[in-house]
């Protein structure tokens, strides 16, 4: 674990140092680190829930669920880059755009650089420590129940802060319980997807029997449900007071190319998973629920592309795609590394006992 911790610290000094080089990559950084922070942040809700309800499908993820949520501190590392070249990202750090009318200067105390390195420090730093409290063994509701509560009381200033930002005139309450929502799809199915590929590998590893396999799909599916409701809901507001900071930020993402983005989005993000994750035979087998799980996983990258590439006034390029497989690479590393520490059934004695 050292030697990634060192390998996270040096690629984040060179990221930083591209990043001053080249605004693309340091846009493609911010993708990417969206991506696997919404990933870690959907895998760490999953096991609140477990430390919570205890259910049984807790004996198949439990580790997965660990392992994913103790790299946060890591990623909480990554966000360096991001904040040495803060100018090179957000626009609201040039003092004549803040000046440029009434509703602007107004944001200015909130939009104000030490301000939101301080937020996103007093964050971070929060979400890392309950994430490597929960991760250890034994059960914790209450400490859950807290982290829940802490989770939603700031990830609306998070995805304000390093997504809406971007595009500061736009401003929406509900956009942070969106994308918190769109992150828990991201995460159980990246859980999804590890558990299947450690399905049956070794006499340690999680055996993902039909029931156990069924009742991860309910949970995929409710997730699901829930980020569509809550993005349509968004939208429906939108659409519904029509004042022209909110219009102005949707248009962009409703026309053209990122118009067919969207759709694709409705048809490959959620008509296409809803109709699979209906029929039982697919939650029953682990291999067909893993292609699901890595259909909304990509789904979700494209989510992030279609919310941030259009605020940022730079073409989509290759480094938007190479750039999280990269990053998300090291991440892999990361839980394999911390996989690697303990049994892959790491459970308290009397859930698998009960399982």
């Amino acid at each position: 674990m050292t030697l990634v911790l060192g390998a996270t610290l040096v690629l984040a000094a060179l990221a930083a140092a591209a990043g001053r080089a080249s605004p693309a990559f340091l846009h493609a950084w911010l993708l990417a680190w969206l991506l696997w922070l919404g990933v870690v942040l959907g895998a760490l809700v999953f096991l609140c829930i477990h430390h919570l309800v205890r259910g049984r499908w807790g004996a198949t993820v439990r580790p997965v669920l660990a392992a994913m949520t103790r790299t946060l501190p890591l990623l909480a590392l990554l966000f360096l880059p991001i904040a040495l070249d803060l100018d090179v990202l957000y626009r609201w750090t040039d003092l004549e755009w803040l000046q440029a009318g009434p509703l602007r200067a107004a944001k200015a105390a909130y939009l104000d650089a030490d301000f939101f390195l301080a937020r996103a420090a007093v964050i971070l730093v929060v979400w890392s420590v309950l994430a490597s409290r929960l991760a250890r063994p034994g059960r914790r509701p209450g400490l859950a129940a807290l982290t829940l509560v802490v989770f939603f009381a700031t990830v609306t200033i998070a995805a304000v802060d390093w997504v809406l930002s971007l595009d500061p005139d736009m401003s929406t309450s509900a956009f942070g319980l969106a994308l918190a929502t769109g992150d828990a799809v991201a995460g159980w199915s990246a859980v999804v997807i590890a558990v299947a590929l450690l399905h049956g590998r070794s006499a340690h590893a999680p055996l993902v029997v039909p029931e156990r396999a069924q009742q991860l799909g309910t949970l995929l599916f409710a997730a699901l449900m829930l980020w569509a409701y809550i993005a349509f809901t968004q939208y429906l507001l939108v659409w519904g007071a029509d004042l022209p900071r909110e219009v102005g930020w949707f248009l962009p993402r409703i026309r053209g190319d990122w118009g067919r983005v969207a759709w694709s989005l409705v048809g490959l993000h959620f008509a296409a998973p809803f109709v699979l994750l209906l029929q039982r035979p697919i939650k029953r087998s682990p291999a067909r629920l893993a292609a699901v799980a890595a259909l909304l996983l990509s789904m979700h990258y494209v989510e992030l592309l279609w919310l941030v590439v259009p605020s940022r006034g730079l073409p989509l390029g290759w480094l938007d795609l190479a750039v999280p497989l990269g990053l998300g690479a090291l991440w892999v590393l990361a839980v394999v590394v911390l996989l690697g520490g303990g049994p892959l059934i790491g459970l308290p004695e009397e859930d698998i006992d009960r399982v």
